[in-house]
């Protein structure tokens, strides 16, 4: 192999690469290399009182070179470097002179996750020079953001790695962004808040903005979003009013073009909410939730897990577990059947659902009676269980019951 490979692999380069050869390699498992000594080495050491040798600190260069390129080969290993953490044991039993070929041996002992152990050997002309035992710790190479010119990021601000911020983008005081999120040209993140991994926030986005909200009056409080969320051009997201509270959005997201999300809301895991849709303060959305465009959310209103809400829809209460939603005054159309079918429903459960529907939508019965009648029925299955408790919480707005 030759020096070429080890300028591949290896994070060191000429003049502080310590090796000319390798002659036998078993991934994963040991490793043998040669180093020529050079009377012409600039690291070679040479006095009047004794003859030329290579520093034994460069011996031990060379075997944790050896043992990286050891690692760096395996496939599984690409991209990622190997960092020097402890060496025990060593011993040197004589220098090494020019003229010498120094043989290095590396065998592993152990893989713990991101520790390794070798023992390590140099002989020359089958004589030992030095052993001992190694460790070393393999790492992920963090990379720098990508940051154009013309954005402006506090000195506060934390970005994680392989961050991308576009051109005119603003980027306040302690503002969190995590790994791999993309964000978009002219886009605004203001002061307190935290956005998670492999982000999408698009043009114009504004993320962190003061509460739209009488009563707030400058307090710390906090935007927190998950991961892998898409953000659609012009999205608006306001922080939250009350010391230390937050406007909170899941992982999985996607918030189409225009669509706003007031102060103090709790937006849930794999909610699509579509272009012009308005959520007002403290709306709380549970998970797997769809919601068409143009649709006027009220304050404090509730929307069920895997309910869906049509397009155009004034949203004054609130929407219970698994159904359909839609119109101006919304009412309740029917069960979201075929989302709580692909979320995995059995038939059984489906028919626990429908008589529920009946129960609360399609009976002379007030909500206490229908929670009583619901109760009586000892419910099997964990969607049905939901809607129930769903009914039994608190609510500021009540919930819709035109069907």
């Amino acid at each position: 192999m030759n020096n070429q490979d080890f300028l591949n692999k290896l994070t060191q380069k000429p003049p502080f690469l310590y090796i000319d050869k390798i002659i036998d390699l078993d991934l994963l498992k040991r490793v043998v290399a040669l180093k020529l000594v050079s009377i012409n080495d600039p690291n070679v050491i040479a006095n009047n009182s004794q003859l030329p040798y290579l520093p034994p600190s460069l011996i031990l260069e060379s075997m944790s070179q050896t043992g990286s390129y050891l690692i760096l080969k395996s496939n599984e290993n690409l991209g990622k470097t190997m960092a020097f953490q402890a060496i025990k044991n060593a011993v040197f039993h004589r220098p090494v002179y020019p003229g010498d070929v120094l043989r290095i041996e590396m065998d592993i002992l152990s893989i713990r996750d991101q520790s390794i152990q070798m023992n390590g050997l140099c002989t020359v002309d089958g004589k030992t020079i030095c052993e001992g035992s190694f460790t070393f710790s393999l790492i992920q190479p963090l990379s720098r953001p990508q940051i154009h010119t013309t954005a402006s990021v506090h000195a506060s601000a934390v970005i994680g790695k392989d961050v991308s911020i576009g051109p005119n983008t603003i980027i306040g005081e302690h503002v969190i962004i995590g790994d791999n999120t993309s964000i978009d040209a002219n886009c605004f993140i203001e002061k307190w808040s935290k956005i998670g991994e492999d982000n999408k926030i698009s043009f114009g986005t504004i993320i962190g903005s003061e509460a739209q909200d009488l009563k707030y009056s400058g307090e710390k409080t906090w935007v927190v979003i998950g991961d892998r969320n898409i953000l659609r051009e012009y999205v608006t997201i306001n922080r939250s009013t009350g010391e230390n509270t937050t406007t909170e959005i899941g992982s999985d997201c996607h918030f189409l073009t225009h669509v706003h999300v007031g102060h103090n809301s709790l937006i849930g895991n794999n909610v699509t909410i579509a272009n012009t849709t308005n959520l007002a303060g403290h709306v709380h959305v549970e998970n797997n939730v769809t919601i068409g465009g143009m649709t006027g959310v009220h304050q404090f209103t509730r929307i069920g897990e895997g309910s869906m809400v049509g397009a155009y829809t004034r949203l004054p209460q609130d929407i219970l577990p698994f159904m359909l939603c839609e119109g101006n005054p919304a009412r309740i159309r029917a069960i979201n059947i075929i989302g709580v079918k692909r979320s995995g429903a059995s038939l059984a459960e489906v028919k626990e659902l429908k008589l529920i529907f009946k129960i609360i939508f399609q009976s002379e019965l007030n909500t206490s009676q229908a929670v009583d009648s619901i109760d009586a029925l000892d419910l099997k299955f964990d969607r049905p269980k939901k809607v129930l408790a769903f009914l039994k919480k608190t609510s500021d707005r009540g919930f819709i019951k035109r069907s």
